[in-house]
């Protein structure tokens, strides 16, 4: 019998307290999830951006939440593997908002969901405060009262802002109220060196994820720096596109196809297809 969504979500958020790192590579849509769940991981991601370029839409809260609700759901249904999912900041400043997003993000199979506290309206970098932990707080009981306990991955924004002494305490003070309003996780992402990622464990009283890409330490010295959890959102998704363009380059300038050497055959596409539902 197929694992049902809330013992999913309660091994997804096991996943948080055990030893080690928690590395979950982003997905854009539901082939790509099945290529990374082929790779080995345990859990997967999905990307806000990735979702919102596969569909035409660009990054921040401009694909309608419908229609990256339903991204998610595609990729859920796509893999066995636990599915957390990017919903930006909530689509709406309220806790209403959130709690809603959180309904539909649950409906689409997700089984943990980051929330942002960046004011996608501009009035100021990140929503006040109280309201930010209002929000979590939304969050969290929505989760409960669905019967899901999915892990919400509560992200601060400060430091793609800046990175002064004010933008770290700040950081640290957000995480940990959100950490205890009954986030699972706390996501600072925009912090790449050493040294400051290192302090922020060492603050923050939960698990931390990071966002990476180049120039972030390797995964095995985040996780001697106390990381819990590696996301490395959009990066694969540009990476892919950037293979697509050599390819049509290639294409257009040597009249030649060397860039389908060694790609997946037909069979060998259809044949992940499904063994990644599978299992």
């Amino acid at each position: 019998m197929p694992e049902d969504q809330a013992a999913r979500a309660a091994r997804f958020a096991e996943m948080h307290g055990a030893d080690g790192i928690l590395v979950l590579p982003n997905a854009w849509d539901a082939i790509s999830a099945c290529v990374l769940a082929e790779a080995g991981f345990e859990a997967l991601a999905t990307t806000s951006g990735g979702c919102a370029f596969s569909l035409g839409y660009g990054d921040g809260e401009n694909i309608p939440m419908n229609e990256m609700a339903a991204a998610v759901g595609r990729i859920v249904r796509a893999v066995r593997v636990p599915v957390s999912a990017d919903m930006e900041a909530g689509y709406g400043s309220s806790p209403e908002d959130v709690a809603g997003c959180v309904r539909a993000t649950l409906a689409a199979g997700a089984v943990g969901i980051n929330i942002e506290d960046s004011d996608k309206s501009g009035a100021a970098p990140l929503l006040d405060f109280a309201l930010s932990v209002a929000r979590i707080e939304a969050a969290v009981a929505a989760a409960r009262e669905a019967g899901v306990p999915a892990v919400i991955n509560a992200r601060t924004d400060g430091f793609h802002f800046g990175s002064d002494g004010a933008t770290f305490d700040e950081a640290v003070r957000r995480a940990n109220a959100y950490l205890s309003a009954g986030a699972g996780c706390a996501f600072v992402p925009f912090v790449r060196d050493a040294e400051t990622i290192g302090a922020l464990t060492k603050a923050i009283d939960g698990p931390m994820n990071v966002l990476a890409g180049p120039g972030t330490p390797p995964v095995a010295e985040l996780a001697a720096l106390g990381v819990k959890r590696v996301t490395v959102g959009s990066n694969i998704t540009k990476a892919a596109l950037v293979a697509a363009r050599k390819a049509a380059e290639e294409l257009r300038d040597s009249g030649t196809y060397e860039f389908a050497r060694g790609a997946y055959t037909q069979p060998e596409v259809h044949a992940l297809l499904k063994k990644s539902r599978e299992g």
